[in-house]
């Protein structure tokens, strides 16, 4: 198990600009050779195609960066004997990154470092901190269990942290003193059944996204997402995604301007993907050439759900390959649209069932035409929580059948 879990540890990241979210561009940490796990290259990326646009930092361009700590004393790695494993930038691998839109810095913790620190993009010439007055997390990083693999900013404009097992969700400020907390382990809902938050096979490794609600989104290193909110730490899982090749793990994952979800793979290089949060089906996004590089870990500024993203797209560009899409998906005010992306004309019922098993909505409705959307309400439903929805034909078959999240 191990041999498996290690590459998803080594997990990379994007930088995320003003400008670069214009243009559905992000910066992503590789290693200097495609196929490699070396995790110390940062790279702009598009997230169109997935391809490389330029190279930000390596070994090449190290000399023109600026290193220093909190209070702006500059650090010398030459005067660590541990050059490679100590105070360089990214000497030890990148296992957890951040876009903080506000300050316009990358966030990131060294896999087997325990300290905070980032790239100020503002910087002209290259600018890294290191903040060592007090440590992200005092767990043995040497442990798989205590990495920290997943990070990302919330709406809140908190800087969230989790290490692999879920037992330690991390809170940081970006301020002049930043604070760090620790809140605690994540809770598993009572839904999640078989499915753990701290399954090592199940739910260790990959990367977090924030939504415009305050949640986080997790998705693990074998394609697993849950929903997470930090205030409870409660952790529900929401499925998993369809139709990725068998060798691909999910290791890094970000929203792009159409609002879809981006994950790459540590282990594939040939592809990323965009996943539709509706139906969690993915669609591989074809490079143009061969410029692709394999990455453990995505970030940037976009929300989940943020409808700033999707304003101007076409209904076309929202839809997902499933026989049906529902959105905005977490449903929010009890009303979302049903949107029969490839469903034959004909009758069909559709139920909706409450976490409690209990039927709360069935309506019969008339198919005419592909594409038609349908929109629903249901004011019985009283709590928030994870919600099935079922689509039937006129001889009982299910057509669709899927989860909503309810707010």
């Amino acid at each position: 198990m191990k041999n498996v879990i290690l590459p998803s540890l080594a997990i990379t990241a994007i930088l995320f600009s003003a400008n670069a979210q214009a243009q559905n561009k992000a910066y992503a940490v590789t290693s200097e050779t495609k196929g490699t796990f070396n995790w110390n290259v940062v790279r702009e990326i598009d997230l169109t195609t997935g391809e490389v646009s330029k190279t930000f930092y390596d070994q090449s361009l190290h000399k023109n960066f600026e290193l220093v700590n909190s209070q702006n004393a500059k650090v010398n790695p030459a005067a660590n004997r541990f050059v490679n494993d100590g105070l360089m930038p990214m000497g030890q691998g990148v296992a957890a990154a951040a876009f903080d839109a506000k300050h316009n810095r990358l966030y990131y913790t060294c896999m087997r470092g325990t300290d905070l620190r980032y790239f100020d993009l503002n910087s002209s010439t290259g600018r890294v901190v290191y903040e060592q007055s007090q440590q992200l997390f005092n767990g043995n990083r040497y442990d798989e269990a205590n990495v920290i693999t997943r990070m990302t900013f919330a709406s809140d404009g908190y800087g969230y942290a989790l290490t692999n097992d879920g037992k330690n969700l991390i809170r940081f400020t970006t301020d002049q003193k930043p604070a760090i907390a620790d809140l605690g382990e994540l809770i598993d809902s009572k839904k999640n059944g078989a499915i753990s938050i701290h399954n090592q096979c199940s739910s260790w490794g990959g990367d977090m996204v924030g939504d415009a609600y305050g949640n986080l989104y997790l998705v693990t290193m074998r394609n697993n997402i849950f929903k997470i909110n930090p205030q409870t730490r409660i952790a529900d899982y929401i499925g998993q995604v369809k139709g990725l090749p068998a060798e691909f793990t999910s290791n890094g994952m970000v929203v792009n301007d159409d609002g879809e979800l981006v994950i790459s793979s540590a282990a594939v290089s040939n592809d990323y993907y965009k996943v539709n949060i509706s139906t969690l089906q993915a669609t591989a996004i074809k490079a143009t050439g061969n410029n692709v590089y394999n990455s453990s870990d995505l970030a940037n500024a976009n929300l989940l759900y943020d409808t700033k993203l999707t304003t101007n797209k076409t209904i076309s560009e929202v839809k997902g390959n499933y026989p049906v899409s529902v959105f905005p998906n977490p449903v929010v005010n009890k009303a979302f649209t049903l949107q029969l992306d490839n469903v034959n004309a004909g009758n069909y019922n559709i139920v909706l069932t409450d976490p409690a098993g209990r039927n709360i909505l069935s309506r019969a409705l008339t198919v005419n035409a592909k594409g038609q959307k349908e929109n629903i309400s249901f004011a019985r439903a009283s709590s928030s929580g994870v919600y099935l929805i079922k689509l039937t034909g006129a001889d009982g078959k299910v057509v669709y059948s899927d989860k909503i999240v309810v707010q």
